[in-house]
């Protein structure tokens, strides 16, 4: 799980990717951030408990910059599993970038985050502080409704979890990115890349390690040293080529374990077995199942 974690930050480490993911998801589509105007911020932070400094990592963070000052921070989180406490990870994560600005000398900007959620989950958990102090109130026996507990929670500044299923996204959203995330989000929710055929791939390596790391398919990374030498040879790869070549790694895959499979089933003179597999798709993998193939 660590791996897959690193694996997804690393394709969204690209200014590019970063900036699409921002403004497909947050704002509709709309061109806010633009990759030249992005410029890496920490991931790190500190806070203190039982009496012992920590230091705590976001995901990816990068600064929205114009005429050389800092406009925003943006922050993403990935997340596989979401934490009924999540929305305090939020505000950890926020608070420690505004501390840093606290002494800065320089005009404070906002800071904002949200979580990519990759599981086929929903969202089961509290989206605000609100709702969290609430339910964990009623847990203490404090009624929600009643009227000392609202007025100790009218002081609390409440603060928002901005969660997206990565699993989940319409197509009208999904239609919206233009970077090698499209093709991510197409083939969680599709299970194919058929509306970006014509689409270029600009980060390779990265692309296939994190369609690995989600789906598990070890054929995306198979083709990664293939797709990097066309790409340095001709300068770009586009999907259709990425398509083809995958379609023919899973027949030649599918062929081989066709074969294997069948070499056993003579052996074992399991004519009526073979005779089944042939035209009975869930009998042949029934008999993978029982093989190991």
């Amino acid at each position: 799980m660590a791996e897959k974690d690193v694996t997804e930050k690393i394709l969204m480490s690209y200014a590019d990717v970063f900036a699409d993911c921002e403004n497909v998801l947050n704002y509709d589509g709309k061109i806010l951030l633009k990759p030249e105007e992005l410029q890496c911020a920490p991931t790190e932070s500190f806070y203190k408990g039982s009496g012992k400094s920590h230091d705590q990592f976001c995901d990816v963070s990068f600064y929205w910059v114009k005429h050389g000052k800092i406009v925003a921070q943006y922050m993403i989180e990935n997340e596989t599993q979401l934490k009924r406490r999540q929305v305090l990870r939020k505000a950890s994560y926020e608070g420690g970038a505004y501390r840093e600005q606290l002494e800065s000398g320089q005009p404070v900007y906002p800071v904002i985050s949200c979580v990519l959620e990759w599981s086929r989950g929903t969202t089961r958990i509290p989206l605000s502080l609100h709702r969290l102090l609430t339910e964990d109130g009623a847990v203490q026996g404090v009624p929600a409704t009643g009227e000392k507990w609202q007025d100790a929670l009218s002081l609390v500044d409440d603060i928002h979890l901005i969660v997206h299923h990565m699993n989940n996204l319409p197509p009208e959203t999904r239609k919206l990115f233009v970077s090698d995330m499209g093709f991510v989000a197409d083939y969680l929710n599709e299970g194919n890349f058929e509306a970006r055929k014509s689409q270029q791939i600009v980060h390779v390596k990265e692309l296939c390690d994190m369609m690995e790391a989600l789906t598990g398919d070890r054929r995306f990374t198979d083709l990664a040293g293939e797709l990097l030498q066309r790409q340095q040879e001709r300068k770009g790869v586009i999907m259709c080529e990425y398509i083809d070549m995958l379609e023919a790694k899973g027949a030649t895959k599918g062929e081989n374990r066709l074969a294997k499979l069948i070499q056993l089933l003579l052996k074992e003179h399991r004519y009526t077995d073979l005779a089944q597999a042939a035209h009975d798709s869930e009998k042949r993998h029934e008999l993978y199942r029982a093989y190991g193939i």
